[in-house]
């Protein structure tokens, strides 16, 4: 079933019926009432009528007739009607009335019996019983009230309720078919919008939704997850695209060595020079896989993230660096707090912290200077490297963090580590970007949450 069609049929239909079935129930209880209400009054006149019917000396009579008010109740007043015991008619009100002409006492009860009959084509609720004059001779008392105004009143209750129903019903069919219309063409749209991105198709967004509501934000949420969906393949295309280009380079060398090698006949010098090239380019191939294997490795893992200091893991790592800094000349400094504690993954940290440090040792002149700072700010903790090269210019300090992208085009390294430092990152919540120094040079920013803020 559509859900065009469900929701007609739960907004519109079945309210429809539901409301019809409790108006029908409450035409049932007022047909109800309203007998109840004619049956309490004609008891109430038969209760009077019998036991005054002989309170006169001389024939029984009707107390209807004899009311003051005759004039003013004719119109709603019972018909009534005395038998002698022969069963002979001896009086009727009002006079002239339709009554049958006879009632034999005998066949009557003594205690009142109600029944529904027509009179003058008219229904009419009868009631009969035997009443016993003073000297124990049976008369009949005969009363019928009119239901011409009760069937009236029901007639009518049903012509406005049924009219009513119909209204209501034509209205909600009107209103929940112009919503259903409008909220299938929603729900198709996005389900079209999820088969395209099943199929692969990232480059449009689903159509646009103004409404505010669940379905509003739904879309809102699909078409960030399809931009990022986008950028995604994006990025793995050209990740795929830079890293068939990085490897094809040494490759490229390492065959245009060998077949100069096997050119001529190649003497044991000739042959350890072409061979040390060859080993050279092994050794970038071997390194330039590393990365690509740590950069999968860190996205499809899990991160076990441990209660730490982050003070004391930049201290290893300066450690660890000083004598990559003492070869090329540069001085390495610690400043800023010696404790910031945080949740995270020490080995990833500190892959980002050496990627950071080995840049910044890497693009520093000799006898420069390396500052390695550690910052805590509200929620955050912050590693900062600045060194003293040649910066990076603004229009370049996103796309640095990309894979493949170095700060110096000429330089042999693989373009991964700012990627790596980036992931990591983000991995754990936080950022990681460039900002440029007053005085030269670029200072890298390692921003994660501190101990409280992963707590949360």
């Amino acid at each position: 079933m559509q859900l065009g069609t469900r929701l007609l049929l739960v907004g519109a239909l079945l309210p429809a019926v539901l409301l019809g079935a409790a108006l029908v129930a409450g035409g049932l209880a007022l047909d109800r009432i309203l007998h109840a209400s004619v049956d309490q009054a004609l008891l109430s006149q038969a209760a009077v009528e019998a036991v005054s019917l002989f309170d006169r000396a001389g024939a029984p009579h009707l107390h209807l007739i004899d009311s003051p008010l005759d004039s003013s109740v004719r119109e709603f007043a019972p018909r009534g009607a005395l038998y002698d015991p022969s069963g002979r008619l001896i009086t009727r009100y009002p006079e002239g009335a339709d009554v049958p002409a006879t009632v034999d006492p005998v066949s009557l009860e003594l205690q009142p019996k109600l029944s529904t009959a027509e009179v003058d084509g008219v229904r009419h609720r009868v009631v009969g019983m035997r009443v016993l004059a003073t000297d124990g001779s049976p008369h009949g008392l005969w009363l019928a009230a009119s239901l011409e105004n009760h069937d009236a009143a029901v007639r009518a209750y049903w012509q406005v309720t049924g009219g009513a129903v119909l209204i209501v019903t034509l209205v909600l069919v009107t209103i929940q078919t112009v919503h259903a219309r409008r909220l299938h063409r929603r729900v198709t749209s996005l389900g079209d919008h999820m088969e395209r991105l099943r199929g692969g198709d990232y480059s449009r967004a689903p159509p646009s939704d103004p409404t505010r509501d669940v379905l509003g934000g739904l879309r809102d949420a699909i078409a960030i997850t399809t931009t990022k969906l986008a950028a995604a393949r994006e990025a793995q295309d050209r990740l795929l695209a830079d890293a068939a280009h990085e490897l094809r380079t040494p490759l490229t060398a390492m065959r245009a060595g060998i077949d100069v090698a096997l050119r001529r006949p190649r003497g044991v010098e000739e042959l350890e020079h072409v061979l040390g090239g060859l080993r050279e380019e092994v050794d970038r191939l071997a390194a330039l896989a590393s990365r690509l294997l740590d950069m999968a490795a860190l996205r499809a893992a899990p991160l076990n993230r441990v209660p730490g200091d982050i003070a004391k893991l930049v201290a290893d790592a300066v450690d660890g660096a000083l004598g990559l800094a003492e070869e090329r000349g540069v001085v390495l400094e610690v400043v800023g707090v010696t404790r910031a504690p945080a949740e995270f993954a020490p080995s990833v940290v500190r892959q980002a912290i050496d990627n950071l440090v080995d840049n910044a040792i890497k693009y520093s002149p000799t006898e420069g200077r390396v500052t390695v700072g550690v910052e805590v700010v509200p929620g955050r903790v912050q590693v900062r490297v600045a060194d003293r090269g040649p910066g990076i210019p603004a229009e370049q300090r996103e796309r640095i963090f990309e894979p493949f992208e170095r700060r110096d085009h000429a330089a042999r390294g693989k373009g991964l580590g700012l990627a790596i430092v980036r992931e990591v990152a983000e991995r754990h919540g936080g950022h990681a970007w460039v900002e440029p120094r007053p005085d030269g040079g670029a200072v890298f920013v390692l921003e994660l949450p501190d101990a409280a803020a992963a707590d949360r």
